[in-house]
């Protein structure tokens, strides 16, 4: 296996344990915790939630290392990215894209994991009014949720 070959592998097991923590946690965990009584339910969800955020912050560690590297094997240079000549490329526009819906993923995934979630398992546990801030938090995961399968769209678009 050849080192480029070995960071594509190392950016695809990254890339599913970050978007099938995402999937899992919307479609299989949160609906099921739906059926708990609420002060159980926001402890689960609260204690998924600061693993996952463990795991999947040092997954996007790796993707953006691992896109590093495979981007400078495609011809990307600092220089050429920086004056826009990299991207004038069919590939390198792609590439472009799918960075934009990367950052995009990750501003939302921040504010849901960072904020808007923590104040609703703070307010829960204070005893205040959670629907706004849960509402809210159900909606970023989602967004986060589509990103992630835009970038992962993009992902193919750039090997074929």
């Amino acid at each position: 296996m050849s080192w480029y070959e070995l960071t594509v592998y190392i950016h695809v097991i990254a890339a599913i344990v970050w978007v099938g923590g995402i999937l899992f946690l919307g479609a299989i965990a949160v609906p099921a915790a739906r059926r708990m009584p609420p002060g159980p339910r926001t402890q689960l969800l609260s204690d998924l939630g600061r693993q996952f955020r463990r795991v999947g912050y040092v997954m996007l560690l790796v993707l953006i290392a691992t896109g590093i590297v495979q981007s400078a094997f495609r011809g990307a240079t600092v220089s050429n990215v920086l004056d826009g000549t990299f991207f004038a490329t069919a590939f390198g526009r792609t590439l472009g894209l799918k960075l934009l819906f990367f950052v995009l993923m990750l501003v939302a995934s921040i504010a849901h994991d960072f904020f808007v979630g923590p104040a609703s398992v703070r307010a829960a546990k204070e005893g205040n009014d959670t629907a706004a801030l849960r509402k809210a938090a159900s909606w970023l995961a989602r967004f986060t949720a589509v990103l992630a399968l835009v970038v992962v769209a993009y992902a193919v678009m750039l090997v074929r």
